[in-house]
């Protein structure tokens, strides 16, 4: 035995991933005398010739023209799918029709319903021809109590038509509008509402066509293509205007820096809503511009939800699979016990995506555990920073890391203000410059000031930390919102994000999310809503509780008491108490945004009652850590 082997353990072995599509730039770096520096990449946009995504179809319908563009599941779970060259036929009749229904720059759509093959034709057809379209959560007609978002979003837009994919689940909805506007409808439309078999079906004369080519050949770059609304995680949602640069903006990243993805024809599988940036604008871009597939997954990261997902997942292997952190942590679990599954989902990926918020040291290393169990490798997860009025774009994680929650550094064409703030404890707020950076807010030009600085950066309101001090190059890391933090009453700055994350990752999986509370008290403590399931597992007599009998039972609470007797954080950090609530957050009461973010301060202020109950100088019983 040689003096190497005796008594040591093995050498580890070097981490292997798979490569990935991105070329390598460099990131330019300026550090001002205040400590401020500027970023920005070396590399400048690429040349693109197309005016947004429309423009991509022609090429497409030419070279892919039988192959799917889009796919879905029918009523019965059967793929259905439209070729490209159904797509851009179908795009031209439908541009064409809402042409002949009068709408225009001026006279834009609003789309209420959530990802179909008919919204993507819709979303394209309008976009071909200048018609702005404003596509708006499904919650907000099918959730809502009061439909007083909705109405919201109708008086900022003033819709000249409104799109949905089945009349009856809306049918209230579009009465509380009181709306003078035409309704199209894909499935059983009423009377007086406008079938969209006709609107596809629209016979292309050579009249029609001229006008369709002359109303695209009047799209200028500064006009409005898409209006999103801000998911309202930290105040009521806002109308952002994005407009063609915008949208060109966009395609010239995808096709820049996934140029080698277009040489093949790309899978996609993705779930996340239209009326988002992650899903609307980027993943659907991302389709677009490189002459994918994309199958419009039914799941959701919902339980009961997400064995559609699961589902997919076995049939189809994407090339780039990209969620939010909750997704994973259910796929997690799903690969662990379900080969077939984990040998399509690694089979073809070149890198998986995350974003909404941070994602788990420990759902991380699962899924690297199970692709290198799989195919011997592992695929890198990537991540970035933006927002809705970035476009999506901003700052990206490209290539591989050990790091979790590393979200990269500036796109091209993208330059980054970091602003030291003054907790000095070497956060930064983050500022963006770039053509994706949108117009301004929908009739609401205050706004629109409030949010850039005195040198025309885009003010996201976030928090970063560099992931090198010393080399700013390597990436940053999210670092929370900055509206969030808050001081104890010791003075001390409370990360917000960050302690919400330790207090889910420390209490898994018994918990699924948290709202942070302590402002100006002498200790954290927090609200948090249970994950029933796993609560329901600790015991067999809690098998059949509900959420009333689980947040208050001692076998729960105690559980909770011990994961809060693991936490070794300071001050700052470590959650005392916690208090679980059976009450889910309200989407009226904008507790929560439909992608699933929770806005702090309005969950704080609605449940006063409960953050009185944490800090009680003798708590409850069901108060966990409060013995």
């Amino acid at each position: 035995m040689t003096a190497s082997t005796a008594g040591s353990a093995p050498a580890r072995q070097p981490v292997r991933y798979r490569p990935t599509v991105f070329p390598d730039r460099k990131t330019l770096v300026e550090t001002r005398a205040d400590g401020t520096m500027l970023l920005r990449c070396a590399t400048p946009p690429a040349d693109l010739t197309q005016c947004g995504l429309a423009d991509f179809l022609p090429r497409w319908a030419r070279q892919r023209g039988q192959l799917p563009a889009f796919r879905q599941r029918d009523d019965q779970g059967a793929w259905r799918a439209l070729s490209w060259a159904e797509l851009w036929q179908q795009v031209q009749a439908v541009g064409a029709a809402l042409l002949e229904m009068g709408l225009g720059p001026d006279r834009p759509l609003m789309l209420l319903s959530g990802n179909s093959i008919e919204q993507a034709v819709l979303l394209l057809a309008a976009e071909y021809v200048g018609v702005p379209t404003a596509p708006v959560s499904p919650a907000y007609s099918l959730v809502s109590q009061d439909f007083s978002r909705l109405r919201g979003v109708a008086e900022l837009v003033t819709p000249a038509a409104i799109f949905v994919q089945a009349s009856a689940p809306f049918a209230k909805a579009i009465a509380a509008l009181h709306l003078e506007a035409p309704v199209i409808t894909v499935d059983n439309a009423g009377a007086g509402q406008m079938s969209w078999a006709a609107l596809a079906t629209t016979e292309l004369t050579p009249t029609r066509l001229a006008r369709v080519a002359a109303a695209h050949a009047a799209v200028r770059p500064e006009q409005t293509a898409r209006i999103f609304f801000t998911s309202g995680s930290t105040g009521t949602p806002k109308g952002v205007a994005l407009t063609y640069r915008n949208l060109s903006a966009v395609a010239t990243y995808y096709a820049d820096t996934y140029a080698a993805l277009a040489e093949r024809q790309p899978v996609f599988l993705c779930w996340l809503p239209w009326h988002h940036g992650l899903g609307g604008l980027l993943n659907l871009s991302r389709t677009i511009v490189l002459g994918g597939t994309h199958h419009i997954d039914d799941g959701r990261p919902l339980p009961g939800h997400f064995n559609r997902t699961v589902r997919n997942l076995r049939e189809i292997s994407p090339d780039i699979f990209t969620s939010v952190p909750s997704a994973w942590t259910m796929l997690a679990a799903e690969l662990e016990r379900d080969p077939q599954l984990a040998r399509s989902l690694f089979a073809n990926a070149v890198n998986f995506s995350y974003g909404g918020a941070s994602l788990s040291r420990d759902v991380w290393d699962r899924i690297h555990r199970a692709a290198e169990a799989t195919v011997g490798e592992r695929i890198a997860f990537c991540s970035g920073l933006a927002c809705t009025e970035t476009s999506g774009m901003g700052i990206f994680r490209c290539g591989p890391s050990e790091q979790t929650g590393n979200v990269g550094v500036p796109m091209p064409g993208c330059e980054v203000k970091l602003v030291p703030l003054e907790s000095g404890d070497g956060r930064y707020e983050i500022r963006m410059k770039g053509p994706f950076v949108f117009k301004g807010y929908v009739k609401r030009p205050d706004l629109t000031a409030a949010a850039f600085d005195d040198e025309g950066y885009f003010c996201l309101g976030d928090a970063v930390c560099l992931a090198d001090p010393a080399d700013p190059a390597q990436g940053m890391t999210f670092a929370g919102r900055v509206v969030e933090d808050f001081k104890l009453a010791n003075g001390t700055w409370v990360r917000t994000g960050a302690v919400r994350l330790t207090l889910v990752e420390q209490c898994a999986p018994l918990i699924d999310d948290a709202v942070v509370c302590g402002h100006d008290r002498d200790f954290l403590a927090a609200l948090a809503w249970p994950n029933l399931a796993a609560c329901r597992k600790l015991a067999p007599e809690l098998a059949e509780a509900d959420a009333d009998t689980l947040v208050r039972h001692p076998i729960v609470v105690n559980a909770i008491c011990e994961r809060l007797r693991s936490g070794c954080a300071g001050a700052s950090m470590n959650i005392r108490r916690v208090l679980l609530m059976a009450e889910p957050p309200s989407i009226d009461a904008n507790e929560i945004a439909d992608k699933g973010y929770i806005n702090q301060a309005t969950t704080r202020a609605r449940r006063a009652h409960l953050v009185e109950a944490l800090f009680h100088p003798d708590p409850a019983p069901h108060v966990a850590g409060a013995s």
